[in-house]
C-alpha cells in the first residue's frame, strides 16, 4: 500500500513539474493583462535553444490596434487571432487588431540572425478605440 502511494505521488509530481515547464508555449501561452486605467505593458523574456517559450494571450476588442516594440535576442513574433488563423512573421507596427476575443503573441529566436538566444523585452500598447 505504502510503494502504491510513493509511487502515485511522484506521478504526479513528474506531471505537474512538466505542466509547469510547458507554461508560455503556444499551448498554454501566459495571460496578459493590462492594469487598470493604463494602455500599454512591458514583458521581459529569455530565448533560449530548443526551449519552446514565448507565447503570451491578451484580450482585445475588433477595431483596436495594437503598437509593439521588442529589443534584445534577435527574435520573429508572430500572433494568433481569436478565429484561429496566425500571421508573421513581420507584423505591420501597429497591427489592426480586427475581431474582438483573445489574441496569442508569439516570440522566437529568429536563427538566421546573429544573436538570436538572450533576453529581450517586449512592449505592447493597445490604445482604446476613439
Amino acid at each position: 500500500m505504502w510503494k502504491r502511494a510513493l509511487a502515485a505521488a511522484a506521478i504526479l509530481a513528474l506531471t505537474t513539474s512538466a505542466a509547469i515547464a510547458q507554461v508560455g508555449n503556444a499551448a498554454m501561452p501566459i495571460p496578459l493583462k493590462m492594469r487598470r486605467g493604463t494602455d500599454s505593458l512591458t514583458v521581459r523574456g529569455v530565448l533560449r535553444k530548443d526551449v519552446a517559450c514565448c507565447s503570451y494571450a491578451f484580450a482585445a476588442r475588433g477595431g483596436q490596434k495594437l503598437y509593439w516594440s521588442i529589443h534584445g535576442a534577435a527574435a520573429r513574433l508572430t500572433i494568433g487571432y481569436p478565429d484561429g488563423q496566425v500571421d508573421g512573421p513581420g507584423l505591420p507596427n501597429p497591427l489592426p487588431l480586427p475581431a474582438s476575443g483573445h489574441y496569442v503573441i508569439a516570440v522566437s529566436p529568429d536563427q538566421m540572425a546573429a544573436g538570436a538566444f538572450g533576453p529581450f523585452v517586449l512592449k505592447l500598447r493597445i490604445p482604446a478605440r476613439r
